[in-house]
């Protein structure tokens, strides 16, 4: 439990405070060191790291509940933003938003599963008497995660991604499947124009493609 604190709840406050550059950075190193801990654990099952064949069978079975979180998603960003703002990033910056949506999964969503769901679920999911309180507690703490951005309503929206994406993972366990099914959330919030509110992975990603 002391590791778990450490780990998703002070380490994020810490990282808060860099510099906004380092977030993508910051993100890739903890993924990375998780991935590592996960490869040399003699006890992980390394399918769940791909397992593409559960993500053929489950995937089309996600796609109702990823289609019903569009809608809502739509629904936010007209209210808050006009529905003049809708979709402005792929019409305005067609190359950026290409290169958004092809590297973020790799770059961001991916070490971000690995850590939020693999490697949690694996390590501490022992911690825990019910799922419920599982499940809950990786939410709230992806949700937690995400004050690297610096917007309450961010972290807010990630927390109930993340009940989501916990409820995935906890019933296949396949890292490729949640991250996938968190790809289409991230991808779709930056499309429909609230991407703002996740800027800091975005801005590095796209600087690149100016």
């Amino acid at each position: 439990m002391i590791e778990l604190i450490s780990l998703f709840v002070l380490a994020p406050l810490v990282a808060s405070r860099g510099p906004r550059w380092l977030v993508l950075p910051t993100i890739l190193f903890a993924g990375c060191v998780c991935l590592s801990l996960l490869l040399r654990d003699p006890g992980f099952r390394r399918q769940q790291l791909g397992d593409w064949a559960t993500v053929g069978r489950r995937l089309p079975i996600l796609m109702l509940r990823v289609v019903m979180i569009w809608v809502g998603l739509l629904a936010f960003a007209a209210l808050t933003k006009g529905t003049g703002a809708l979709f402005q990033f792929p019409q305005s910056h067609p190359r950026i938003w290409l290169a958004v949506a092809l590297l973020y999964p790799v770059l961001s969503v991916y070490p971000q599963e690995v850590m939020y769901r693999t490697f949690f679920f694996h390590r501490y999911a022992g911690l825990f008497r019910t799922p419920r309180a599982l499940l809950l507690t990786n939410a709230v703490l992806f949700g937690w995660g995400h004050i690297l951005v610096h917007n309450a309503v961010a972290m807010g929206l990630c927390t109930i991604g993340g009940l989501l994406l916990a409820a995935t993972y906890r019933r296949w366990p396949s890292t490729a499947l949640v991250t996938i099914e968190h790809a289409l959330y991230g991808v779709f919030v930056f499309s429909v124009g609230v991407g703002g509110m996740f800027v800091n992975g975005v801005r590095l990603l796209s600087s690149l493609f100016r």
